[in-house]
């Protein structure tokens, strides 16, 4: 058998043998080239996923936030207050590790990264009010200042009631038992004056409006001290011991007013709530339109990979 060559020596089997070795290295590279594009694709389609159920995690952590933190300012205990404002910063330490977790996966400087740029602005605005709602909240001010009033406050003028009317019942007889009586009567009624001012100003938000009541508590105060003190120059002995309790019984009840003056000058449960209705809700809604916006594109963006 002869064996035929080529111009160059090799023979027909020879260059067979090449050609077929030339066309399995192209099938074989034109192959890995498809997988690794694949992968590359399966690789960027995980990490989208990924992105969506980070920026999932993130909204529904938002609004647990936002419901626990009004939770916390309607509470009508410290306990409750309490106890909802470590929900609420639980929920927004969620959404911040959900975030830390997410900008690595972001793409460059795209649209992606622009959006997360947006709503991470948002999310520093939100985490003030946050922490200001959430320290007013939990101080219950003007609650206190309504326990104060409606509890030891009243309590009070009730033992100066019950010990003025005693007194005035002693002194009936007395040649000066009318003029006794009115200076009683005015020290009752202007007690009574000053404890019905409790709870405008607990419940008034203008500081100029509370300093106007603060001052009508001082004139009904003026009013008070004075007849007491009339009454303690002109009451005899019998009476005396009665005036005694009258007098502190009113100072427990001037003490008290201070106090809840102070409590409601603080104004915690309606500044709270001022925030939480006015700023905290229009930042929350901003920040849940920043995620919706990142959601869609890094949607689009896997859509767009999808088709090439």
């Amino acid at each position: 058998m002869k064996t035929f060559h080529t111009e160059h020596g090799m023979t027909r089997v020879q260059v067979g043998v090449t050609i077929g070795i030339v066309l399995l290295l192209s099938f074989i590279v034109a192959f890995l080239w498809r997988n690794a594009d694949s992968l590359r694709f399966q690789g960027a389609f995980a990490r989208s996923v990924k992105k969506l159920q980070l920026l999932q995690t993130m909204s529904s952590e938002l609004l647990a936030s936002a419901e626990a933190e009004k939770s916390a300012v309607m509470a009508d205990t410290d306990e409750a207050s309490q106890l909802f404002a470590e929900q609420s910063i639980q929920a927004s330490r969620n959404v911040a590790e959900a975030r830390r977790a997410l900008e690595p996966l972001l793409e460059g400087k795209g649209q992606e990264s622009e959006r997360f740029r947006e709503f991470t602005h948002c999310w520093d605005k939100l985490q003030e009010i946050d922490n200001e709602v959430l320290s007013l909240a939990v101080q219950n001010t003007n609650l206190k200042a309504l326990r104060l009033s409606f509890g030891p406050a009243a309590d009070s003028i009730k033992r100066m009631e019950h010990a003025l009317t005693h007194l005035m019942d002693v002194v009936s007889s007395s040649p000066d038992a009318v003029g006794l009586t009115r200076l009683a009567s005015q020290a009752i009624v202007g007690t009574q004056n000053v404890y019905a001012l409790h709870a405008p100003h607990i419940a008034e938000s203008s500081t100029a409006r509370m300093e106007e009541l603060e001052g009508e508590m001082q004139r009904f105060e003026a009013q008070i001290t004075e007849a007491l003190q009339h009454l303690q120059e002109r009451v005899e002995e019998p009476g005396k011991p009665l005036l005694d309790t009258a007098w502190a019984s009113y100072k427990d009840f001037q003490k008290l007013t201070a106090d809840i003056v102070t409590l409601s000058r603080n104004n915690s449960n309606i500044r709270s709530f001022a925030l939480s209705l006015g700023q905290k809700r229009k930042i929350t809604a901003e920040c849940q339109d920043m995620l919706t916006a990142l959601r869609e594109t890094v949607q689009q963006g896997m859509a767009y990979k999808a088709t090439r």
